[in-house]
């Protein structure tokens, strides 16, 4: 084996099924604030605008007044109404299993709170198979899809990203796995398509964790191990 191997696990829509449960709680969260908002739009904001999410659906006065509330609210009905829906793709802990039988070394990334990573580190029954664990508390926020899998490179020691692979199931987490130097699988079970993440600048794609565990032999996983 050449050298030290990595992955970087996104959590959300990659290893655990929230996408339309966080859309949900946006959507409720907006509401409150006089904002009707149909979930394929929010979904579609999701894959892309990340830390800037809420200016797509606020003016911009409204969005430097209220964000920061609106977004303490949005985390607070999703723990309170949503966290408790969420269930795991298939496949994680044997596709995380497999991965360290092979040599890899394993970071989660999610733009969660900790207490949500944590939560689903239960739920998947992983905590023996992973390396390093970090989230959006952790990093500077400007641009949470690079600085995050950025932080999860320094947990692991690496010097740099040649030994390391992003999966990732939303075009903006693969996007900022790509900025970053990042090559990136794409799963399609966080809700979009094989072209979204393609265009995104995955370098391939497959369904869940359990698709990408059974083809592991045809995927980038197998060519660098």
């Amino acid at each position: 084996m050449r050298g030290p191997k990595a992955i970087i696990f996104e959590v959300d829509g990659t290893l655990v099924d929230t996408n339309v449960l966080r859309a949900r709680a946006w959507q409720d969260a907006l509401a409150r604030y006089g904002r009707q908002v149909r979930l394929p739009r929010v979904l579609a904001q999701m894959a892309r605008e990340g830390d800037r999410f809420l200016s797509a659906f606020l003016p911009e006065a409204e969005y430097e007044r209220y964000a920061e509330e609106l977004a303490s609210y949005h985390r607070a009905i999703f723990h309170e109404q949503y966290l408790g829906r969420v269930k795991p793709f298939l496949g994680v802990p044997e596709l995380l299993r497999h991965l360290r039988d092979e040599g890899w070394r394993i970071a989660l990334a999610s733009t969660g709170d900790p207490d949500e990573l944590e939560h689903y580190i239960e739920l998947l029954g992983v905590e023996d198979l992973i390396d390093a664990r970090t989230t959006d508390a952790e990093v500077d926020h400007s641009r949470l899809n690079e600085e995050i899998p950025a932080e999860a490179i320094r947990l692991l020691g690496l010097d740099g990203t040649d030994d390391t692979l992003a999966i990732a199931g939303l075009p903006y987490d693969v996007e900022g796995s790509v900025r970053l130097g990042v090559r990136c699988i794409g799963l399609v079970c966080g809700g979009f398509s094989e072209d979204d993440l393609r265009s995104a600048g995955a370098l391939a794609v497959f369904g869940t964790p359990q698709d990408l565990l059974t083809r592991y032999a045809e995927s980038p996983l197998a060519a660098d191990g």
